[in-house]
């Protein structure tokens, strides 16, 4: 480093330090070029811990806490798209501004929520980008007196579901425990186990990803109608799916992930579902709070192929976060009759709700699929509004260095840092589903 001297030094050295902070988090701003302006999101429980805990921390380190920082504000997906004038008629139409800058969802957008943003705005396209990959995790509470335990010498002691007995359990064609097949020699053990303990199901009270994606998985197993004339694909394509086969039966409503951990911990003999962050989050559910093991409170095992079954997490009902079991997923696309379509779609601004996981895996977890940030080429488009919150060059701006971060290599290497979540996949196997977020994060635009 001949011919610099003093300040010359000095500022060439930052040069280099901004620049190896351009290579570890591309589209992040540097302490040195911090032009955006603060900005909030909401959305998805299901990305609570990834927002809150990695990703936004680590950019906002990057600049002044005066500016182009971000926060979060986990509500859920169906509020998030409220927020964004989904379901219009209930909800005052709010703008795009600072206070509503992204919202992200655990499942996408679906064709008729796509028109509906864009109807104050219809020069903008929306964009749904993945950014990392979750576990819809089963939840089980045993009714009292119960207990599970392997027919298996060394396996451990909670229930494997088959798709079969999943599907049927949600139908509510299966009723009761005592009605459960055993699945790879799983039996109930305990007296009360054999009494009529009806099987109560505890679902999402508003729409959610979570939901939607459990669905659809579901609707590979059975094609048929469930919900009188409606087939489970149909019912997750609800601007709001929140329908159930007989909802009057056996059925508890509760808010967020966390609310359908807690109700099934309430209800004995109860069965819900959400991700996996957030059910071992809920101490019952891990050795440390008396589940797990031998427990009647356990998250279980479900078949992905043939006799196999794989658990939701890679260390199993610890104590301690993994990661989601997803790698080397093998997804599909549904489109809206329940026909296969080509994955991954083309870009990000198709409709990536058609997305869930095949019920087939060799050596993942079946019930895994993507949450996303979702975003819009022009926001400009909605400037003159009467909402009183309008998008700025600045905001957008730093909406678009945030997410080129979350999706970049050093927001994808902290997510995967045992959070019970998994960056999105790279490889030609699952699609180079990372290529297209990191385009998709590119057309983010004022």
């Amino acid at each position: 480093m001949t011919g610099l001297k003093g300040r010359g030094v000095v500022a060439a050295l930052a040069a280099m330090a901004i620049s190896a902070l351009a290579l570890i988090a591309p589209g992040a701003a540097s302490a040195d070029a911090c032009t955006g302006a603060n900005i909030e999101g909401n959305g998805a429980s299901v990305e609570s811990v990834a927002q809150k805990e990695v990703w936004s921390p680590a950019f906002n380190a990057l600049c002044p806490k005066t500016n182009e920082q971000v926060t979060y504000t986990s509500t859920s997906a169906s509020k998030g798209l409220e927020s964004w004038w989904v379901l219009h008629q209930l909800s005052k139409y709010k703008g795009f501004g600072a206070t509503n800058a992204f919202v992200t969802t655990d499942g996408g957008v679906n064709a008729s929520q796509d028109t509906e943003i864009l109807e104050k705005g219809p020069g903008a396209k929306l964009l749904s980008i993945p950014v990392l990959q979750w576990a819809d995790t089963l939840a089980i509470h045993l009714p009292e007196g119960c207990t599970a335990e392997s027919g298996k010498k060394g396996k451990i002691k909670r229930l494997s579901l088959s798709d079969e007995t999943l599907q049927a359990i949600f139908a509510h064609t299966i009723t009761k425990w005592s009605q459960v097949a055993t699945f790879n020699d799983d039996v109930l053990v305990g007296k009360e186990c054999d009494k009529e303990a009806p099987i109560i199901r505890v679902v999402r009270k508003e729409g959610a990803g979570t939901t939607g994606e459990l669905e659809k998985f579901l609707f590979e197993i059975n094609k048929n109608p469930v919900d009188g004339s409606e087939t489970w694909n149909e019912l997750a394509e609800e601007v709001e799916n929140i329908k159930w086969p007989d909802e009057g039966e056996d059925l508890i409503t509760a808010e967020k992930t966390t609310g359908v951990a807690a109700a099934v911990v309430k209800n004995a003999g109860s069965i819900g579902y959400g991700n996996l962050s957030e059910i071992r989050g809920t101490p019952a559910f891990t050795p440390a709070g008396g589940g797990g093991e031998g427990a009647a409170i356990f998250w279980p095992e479900v078949q992905s192929k043939g006799k196999k079954v794989e658990d939701p997490s890679t260390d199993g009902e610890s104590n301690t976060p993994a990661d989601a079991n997803c790698s080397g997923e093998l997804y599909v696309s549904l489109n809206g009759s329940g026909k296969q379509e080509k994955f991954p779609p083309a870009s990000t601004e198709a409709l990536w709700n058609e997305v869930v996981g095949s019920t087939v895996q060799k050596a993942s977890y079946p019930l895994c699929d993507f949450a996303y940030v979702i975003s819009l080429t022009k926001f400009s488009d909605f400037l003159g509004s009467d909402s009183g919150n309008e998008p700025s060059p600045a905001e957008v701006e730093t909406l678009q260095n945030y997410v080129s971060f979350a999706v970049g290599s050093t927001g994808q290497a902290d997510l995967n840092k045992e959070h019970d979540f998994l960056g999105v996949p790279a490889g030609k196997k699952s699609g180079n589903v990372l290529a297209i977020a990191q385009a998709g994060a590119k057309k983010i635009g004022y």
